[in-house]
């Protein structure tokens, strides 16, 4: 009897959908091919998935989310349910009352977990109310080649899925306006995304907030709050307390600025109807829910001729709480829906804009392989110049660079600290060190920029404060009311403006985390003042945070510094100019990263022994561009005492080349190590061809049950080796 009852929960608990079984490839390993789909289930209801991860819909009583899970390999659990308690799918706050949006609801108010053989449903009747639905493909929000400056091909743009939209009518008594609820899912990853836009049904009104994902989980992928349990990894009074673990639902949204998502306690919602204890709730349990709403605003005005669009919430399911696995599923998102961040041009930043200058440093770096030209802050380039001569003497050396295969790019400080550069009419008010980016401000500075780079063919652009997130209360700026909606509309001209660069092949270096909208790289994650320390802590510490970074970034989404000459500060002891050993460890630390330095001076050398330790390791660069900007799985975090290292791991790789390890020695004695290698996510299984510095023929080794080789190294006084792992033959 309690077999059967068993069953029957089990069904109960399916019958939502069709089960999968058990995913029978790692989707990190190898390529999941299946398409993403919309489909009608029993009932009238909708799924979204791609044979990783689903999501389940009703449309009766109300709209809503009923189910979400992932389908993964049996080393991880297989298919399984993360689904907690049933939320509205969103809300929108117009003109002081908040209206949920889809508007179901459970009838029970335990929220521990999801009893599917009891799960009673209602209808808010005071909610948005679903009209119809409708599939499309996704769309690209700007056009970009893959391959593009050795860019990766591996994946499609637009990348490949379905989108489904479902739109909903306001209740009565509330503002005649639509909203509009969009859910992604793209092939080859347990992602979704989601985002809301909204149009005037012939009212007026004010998007004073917005959320645009309200969801349940269990916790492992939530956050732990506990009301009686104790959270993984606690120990007792006197021992340092370990931090929460990571959720295994990563949350964030795509906008560089005010929005987020958080985890929430639904405990206070609980409801638990207790004979004698009217204020118990679910005591015990832990739910978190998660919301990825604005953080200030948007205040948004919708009307006749304006509408409304949020950011975009992604959601990643992942499977384990390995950190390196955590890590790569989450880089790629970055390759799939930014995936132009994998360009990686080699640049030089120059001091010097006069032409004597220009040429000299332009055919050094054509004698040793640089890419691509920067004018640097402070050399008196100025992107914002209409003076007809000015344009065509940049737009002659523009023409002498790229004859020699390399592109220009320029420095400009678009926003931020431009308050006293601009006119008074442009400035932020409030923020008067500042331009409102919503101001004609924008009109000017993406005229000018447009102008200048038609004009003289440049290609690159380094745009050094974006805007940062702040306010503006001005009521007479050409793109924003009032300051309710700065922030709003700031962000979006901000988002398009970069959009815009992408739209005309530009290359795009900026301060903050516009990937989404088009930026290409940021500051890998550093303090400046680094780089003015003495050479050798200089590139310690300077390692030793890049390390940590790439777990954060891509190789290819973040830059370092390398001053040749003096940056900010620490005279000649700062400088790599003259310094071969020093240089050296510079170039075999940054481009065996796959990571871009800024090599910042007059020329890239002064000496022949500089040049020849660029063309090394430019060279070796080149050979193995197609590894180094893949994402790395870490060894062992460089401490200065003993040898550090990291391995790029590029399972789709379309040559025999699927993994490259750098090996440090920083230290002043010779060191003999075997190097444990995890090979897991390189796609080996058994065997791999191992070359360590260019080696040939390289040598065979066979893989550990673990999939990880033992390399037997020996390395010299502060010295650095790479190492090659290829498919056997």
């Amino acid at each position: 009897m309690r077999r059967l009852q068993l069953v029957a929960v089990v069904t109960a608990c399916c019958s939502l959908g069709v089960v999968l079984g058990d995913r029978k490839e790692d989707w990190l390993v190898e390529m999941v091919k299946d398409p993403a789909y919309v489909r009608g289930t029993t009932g009238g209801g909708l799924v979204i998935g791609n044979g990783l991860v689903t999501r389940r819909f009703v449309t009766t009583p109300a709209f809503g989310t009923v189910d979400v899970s992932l389908n993964a390999t049996s080393k991880y659990g297989g298919e399984q349910s993360l689904f907690r308690s049933v939320h509205p799918e969103g809300s929108v706050w117009l003109d002081g009352k908040e209206y949920m949006i889809g508007g179901l609801q459970q009838v029970d108010g335990f929220l521990a977990y999801c009893n599917r053989s009891g799960l009673a449903l209602k209808a808010d009747s005071g909610a948005f109310r679903y009209v119809n639905h409708s599939v499309s493909t996704p769309a690209a929000p700007f056009p970009w080649t893959p391959g593009t400056r050795h860019s990766s091909t591996v994946y499609s743009w637009p990348p490949k899925g379905v989108t489904l939209s479902v739109v909903f009518h306001p209740p009565p008594g509330a503002p005649q306006v639509e909203v509009t609820l969009h859910y992604q899912v793209l092939q080859g990853i347990p992602l979704l995304e989601k985002w809301m836009t909204i149009r005037s049904l012939g009212d007026t009104t004010q998007v004073q907030a917005a959320a645009v994902e309200f969801l349940g989980v269990m916790p492992r992928w939530g956050k732990y709050f506990t009301h009686g349990s104790f959270v993984p990894g606690a120990d007792g009074e006197g021992a340092v307390q370990a931090g929460t673990p990571n959720s295994l639902l990563h949350a964030k949204t795509d906008q560089a600025h005010s929005s987020a998502c958080t985890w929430e306690d639904d405990y206070p919602n609980s409801v638990d109807n207790i004979p004698g204890c009217a204020s118990c709730k679910d005591e015990g349990a832990v739910e978190p829910y998660l919301n990825c709403s604005y953080t200030r605003g948007p205040g948004a005005v919708v009307s006749p001729t304006e509408t409304f669009a949020s950011f975009k919430a992604f959601l990643l399911v992942t499977d384990s709480e390995e950190l390196e696995r955590h890590t790569l599923s989450r880089h790629r998102v970055t390759q799939m829906l930014a995936p132009h961040t994998t360009e990686n041009p080699i640049f030089f930043h120059c001091t010097h804009s006069d032409p004597t200058g220009f040429k000299k440093a332009v055919d050094q770096m054509a004698e040793v392989g640089f890419e691509m030209f920067i004018f640097s802050f402070g050399s008196g380039f100025n992107l914002e110049s209409t003076n007809p001569s000015y344009l065509a003497e940049v737009k002659s050396l523009v023409q002498y660079a790229n004859a020699k295969g390399i592109e220009v790019g320029g420095y400009d400080l678009i926003c931020l600290d431009r308050g006293g550069s601009v006119p008074k009419e442009y400035q932020a008010v409030g923020n008067t060190g500042d331009a409102c980016f919503a101001s004609g401000w924008y009109d000017d500075l993406f005229g000018k920029a447009k102008g200048f780079l038609n004009s003289t063919g440049l290609s690159m652009l380094e745009t050094d404060g974006p805007y940062g997130g702040e306010t503006c209360g001005s009521t007479s700026h050409a793109h924003h009311h009032n300051l309710d909606d700065s922030v709003y509309k700031q962000t979006v001209l901000q988002n398009t403006f970069y959009q815009e660069m992408r739209r005309l092949g530009v290359y795009v270096n900026q301060p903050d985390d516009y990937f989404f909208q088009g930026g290409s790289r940021t500051g890998m994650g550093y303090d400046e003042q680094q780089y003015s320390l003495p050479r050798w802590r200089d590139l310690s510490v300077s390692r030793m945070g890049l390390y940590d970074d790439l777990y954060v970034h891509l190789p290819t989404q973040g830059w370092m510094f390398l001053p040749i000459t003096q940056y900010h500060a620490g005279g000649t002891a700062a400088e790599f100019q003259a310094h071969q050993l020093e240089y050296e460890w510079g170039l075999a630390q940054y481009l065996g990263a796959g990571t871009a330095a800024c090599y910042r001076g007059d020329v890239p050398y002064t000496t022949d022994s500089m040049k020849a330790v660029l063309q090394k390791w430019i060279g070796m660069y080149k050979a193995h561009r197609q590894t180094l900007i893949q994402p790395v799985v870490h060894i062992r975090r460089p401490s200065m005492q003993s040898w550090d290292a990291f391995l790029h791991v590029n399972p789709y790789s379309a040559t025999a080349e699927v993994g490259l390890a750098m090996v440090f020695n920083p230290t002043d004695s010779s060191l003999t190590a075997n190097v444990n290698v995890p090979l897991y996510y390189t796609g080996l299984t058994t065997t791999t061809l191992v070359s360590i510095d260019g080696q040939s023929p390289p040598t065979s080794f066979t893989l550990n049950r673990d999939y990880s080789v033992d390399i037997p190294v020996s390395m010299p006084p502060l010295s650095v080796h790479y190492v090659v792992f290829s498919k056997p033959n």
